[in-house]
């Protein structure tokens, strides 16, 4: 699909494993979109897989909505695209690339990542940290402050799953600290 005019995106920064540094990636310039229409009857799903994304482009919401394109032709595809797409088609394309901690250096989650970090505890493929990491850099501060007890409670279970003391005292200040820090560079 021909673009009116050429997207610019820039993809979020990254950590590298092997060298632990943040990466910038290189801007994406897209004058056109490469598609690949997936189309999933059993599900009710119509999605367009956009070449160089990762995440796909959700076409239709529902099961209403998937079952009132009928017979659909190529032209009602790509208008479903630039509907999805919207009046910024980069901010929406920018979206189907996974959120990063490194896009809020200053994040609260982000920096209690950190902190943890330092006492040699990692997150795993398997645990919810990066969730409860972007959720709380998603909220900000303020939410975090205001549920600190919640983020204890995630803390504690992740600890309880594997295995390591958890010390409420000394888990609530590493928190307090990563709310207060964040907060200081809130503007």
């Amino acid at each position: 699909m021909k673009l009116e005019k050429p997207i610019v995106i820039t993809p979020p920064p990254y950590t590298n494993q092997q060298t632990n540094k943040v990466v910038n990636p290189d801007p994406i310039v897209l004058e056109e979109l490469k598609i690949v229409y997936i189309d999933s009857p059993d599900q009710k799903k119509l999605v367009a897989r956009i070449d160089s994304l990762p995440y796909v482009l959700p076409l239709t919401e529902s099961d209403q909505e998937y079952d009132s394109l009928g017979d659909y032709s190529s032209s009602i595809r790509e208008n479903l695209v630039k509907e999805k797409l919207g009046s910024d088609p980069a901010v929406k394309i920018r979206s189907l690339f996974p959120p990063t901690l490194e896009e809020h250096p200053n994040g609260p989650g982000t920096i209690l990542s950190g902190i943890i970090k330092n006492f040699g505890i990692s997150m795993t493929p398997n645990c919810k940290c990066m969730k409860h990491a972007m959720e709380m850099n998603k909220n900000g501060p303020e939410w975090c402050e205001q549920n600190i007890e919640t983020i204890l409670e995630w803390i504690k279970e992740e600890a309880n799953n594997r295995k390591i003391p958890f010390v409420s005292s000394l888990v609530r200040m590493a928190v307090t600290q990563a709310i207060n820090k964040s907060k200081k560079h809130v503007v």
